[in-house]
């Protein structure tokens, strides 16, 4: 029995140990999977469940309008940006067929799970320009950089997608593609 005991303990630090690490602030340069999935990036729908963040091939997530004002947001993961280097935040994006929507970037340092009760620090809105070309060929996607000066052990990036002005009449499709956060 205490054997039983030692080894049931041991099992639960060992659990606990896991749990703590999974949890963990990825560290720099972090670079977003999404190898098969979200991989553990969070989608918050705020309108309209049926169009939202979703995995469209290996690098890239999609959205779709829902001819609607829709509100989703994808939520990184916690990322170490601590230290007094500057840091970037580089990814691929673009549309479909029109200028209908858009994306806005956000940090926060205090986000636990819940997007309502988080301070979201603007970093960029309208991220795709109206004249920025349609389709997804390569030529057509848009590389966005932003740097960050900020010393922050424990930070989420945000996506937005809104309706850029009013809902369109068409469905546009929105990509983000090889999203990083690099620096020291």
């Amino acid at each position: 029995m205490k054997h039983l005991k030692k080894h049931l303990l041991l099992v639960a630090f060992g659990l606990l140990a896991n749990l703590a690490n999974a949890q963990a602030p990825r560290e720099l340069p972090y670079k977003a999977g999404w190898t098969t999935d979200l991989e553990d990036w969070q989608v918050v729908d705020n309108k309209y469940a049926s169009k939202t963040w979703k995995w469209k091939t290996a690098e890239t997530l999609t959205i779709t309008d829902s001819k609607r004002a829709n509100d989703d947001w994808l939520i990184s993961p916690a990322i170490d940006c601590s230290g007094k280097g500057t840091k970037k935040v580089v990814f691929n994006t673009g549309w479909n067929k029109a200028q209908s929507s858009n994306i806005t970037l956000y940090y926060s340092l205090n986000y636990t799970g819940d997007v309502e009760q988080a301070d979201w620090v603007l970093m960029d809105e309208n991220i795709i320009p109206d004249t920025h070309p349609f389709g997804f060929k390569s030529a057509s996607y848009m590389l966005y950089s932003k740097k960050l000066k900020l010393n922050a052990p424990k930070l989420h990036f945000a996506i937005r997608y809104q309706a850029h002005n009013d809902a369109g009449e068409s469905q546009n499709e929105i990509r983000i593609r090889r999203f990083k956060v690099i620096g020291k």
